[in-house]
């Protein structure tokens, strides 16, 4: 159903490069933060790139249903097929320090289904797309967030024997909460790289910049619908770390319980012979 051509992926492309121009001038800037709770906070970046994406999809898709951080949750999106799920910015705290691992993150999701994704690193540059069906690109910008050459969907190919995977965790997790260092099999068995934005994490995955990509704490759909889409989008595969099977969308509660993406061969086998290490390693969860 939809494919490169779709006038939904080449829209969700371009507004999500031009909000990406948006956020890059105001993180070169002096902004203001203001704070929706607790670390957690908030700026004109935000709502800007929210604005300029929101605008494009409902200008050119007026009836489907959106899910944003930024905006107050419409319960009526339930009843909708197809439902734009965006985070404006996942990583606003990386943000705000002026540390480059945050991201633009837009999904579409079809009867439950992610199947686009836009994810837009605007200070590295790093444009990931793809169609569940058709594959994955990564593509670098040029200064001016601009394409270099067209965009080419390609899935990728997946080795079954990684000795020690390259696995993507959070930076809070791993350093602020030090969750990868209560269980020695995680840095025995693994090779861990800390980096911020789940959308980033997820998107760098699908490029094969890493093998798999976890959080062990919950995240919004809206974290992680996009990078999902383009995990699915690369022949990958993405689970929830309780229920370990693929993870719904534009569910009434949008809250997942944490997250295991990547090499397909390599989240089974975890699911099989680690199922219950998984899902007790989640924390955060009521």
């Amino acid at each position: 159903m939809f494919h490169i051509d779709s006038p939904e992926f080449q829209i969700a492309v371009s507004s999500v490069i031009n909000a990406g121009k948006l956020v890059k001038d105001i993180y070169n800037s002096s902004f203001e933060v203001s704070w929706k709770s607790k670390d957690d906070p908030l700026t004109e970046a935000d709502l800007l790139a929210n604005k300029e994406i929101l605008q494009n999809i409902l200008n050119n898709f007026p009836n489907d249903g959106i899910l944003s951080e930024e905006i107050a949750d419409n319960s009526d999106r339930i009843s909708k097929d197809r439902v734009w799920i965006l985070d404006p910015i996942d990583g606003t705290r990386e943000f705000v320090q002026k540390n480059p691992e945050f991201s633009i993150s837009l999904g579409l999701s079809y009867k439950g289904n992610p199947v686009l994704g836009v994810v837009l690193n605007p200070i590295t540059r790093e444009l990931i797309t793809g169609v569940v069906g058709s594959g994955v690109s990564y593509d670098i910008l040029n200064e001016n967030l601009e394409l270099k050459s067209s965009i080419d969907l390609k899935p990728l190919n997946f080795d079954e024997n990684i000795k020690k995977p390259s696995t993507f965790v959070s930076r809070s997790e791993f350093f602020k909460y030090k969750l990868f260092e209560k269980d020695p099999f995680w840095l025995e068995y693994f090779e861990i790289k800390p980096i911020g934005s789940i959308a980033y994490k997820l998107a760098l995955t699908a490029a094969n910049k890493a093998d798999l990509s976890i959080s062990l704490k919950p995240k919004n759909e809206w974290d992680i619908c996009a990078g999902v889409a383009l995990i699915l989008a690369s022949g990958g595969l993405a689970v929830d770390l309780v229920n370990q099977k693929e993870i719904p969308f534009n569910s009434p509660n949008p809250l997942q319980r944490g997250i295991l993406a990547g090499n397909p061969h390599l989240v089974k086998n975890l699911i099989q012979t680690k199922g219950k290490f998984l899902e007790n390693s989640i924390v955060g969860w009521n």
